[in-house]
């Protein structure tokens, strides 16, 4: 099998290539950002607030903004902007090493003939779990990082921070879809080995 799956050394080598990936993507990550003059931050109105003006333009109900935002002009809480910043970046690293972590050792499991185990199960939930908590911690350090941009622009009465969370719907769905086919396909290996059994 392909993707790390063809034998134990092949796993290793392929999983250490996953991780160097994942280590550069997130090295490019925070370059971008520490290389930036400015900071990203995605606003929306509050509920019940009139149109105002906002650097320029006008912010009105069921609007969202993203502005780029003068890193000059946020000094007074740059400090936890930037430790909020790079801390997504490092902690959603850390999430997607151990993730990759069980991966390896649930694909080590199934190259030995052992995909049903206790510890195989326990290796498929963890997988689940770093799936759901990378954009759930992520997303929470981002939004804190943003609602810092808003305290410093004096924005609190006018705007609250815009998020989505069809990425934290969507990697939950992934999560616990994962877990259902496992247990489907542990419970369906069962009954054939039974049925192997009574014949």
């Amino acid at each position: 099998m392909a993707y790390g799956l063809g034998s134990a050394r092949a796993n290793k080598w392929a999983m250490a290539l996953y991780a160097a990936i994942a280590v550069v993507w997130s090295g490019w990550k925070a370059w971008q950002y520490h290389s930036s003059d400015d900071v990203l931050a995605k606003f929306e109105p509050l509920p019940g607030i009139p149109a105002a003006e906002l650097f320029g333009g006008q912010l009105q109900a069921g609007n969202s903004v993203e502005l780029s935002v003068p890193k000059a002009d946020l000094m007074r809480l740059m400090g936890l902007i930037d430790f909020m910043r790079y801390g997504s970046i490092v902690v959603g690293m850390v999430i997607i090493l151990v993730g990759l972590l069980f991966v390896y050792r649930f694909c080590d499991r199934v190259i030995v003939g052992n995909p049903f185990t206790n510890s195989a199960r326990t290796d498929v939930v963890m997988i689940g779990v770093c799936i759901a908590l990378y954009p759930a911690i992520t997303g929470f350090m981002n939004v804190l990082a943003t609602n810092s941009v808003v305290g410093v622009l004096e924005l609190s009465d006018t705007v609250e921070t815009s998020t989505s969370t069809a990425g934290l719907y969507t990697a939950t769905v992934v999560a616990v879809f994962l877990q259902f086919v496992y247990a489907t396909i542990t419970q369906g290996t069962k009954l054939a080995r039974d049925t192997e059994g009574l014949v």
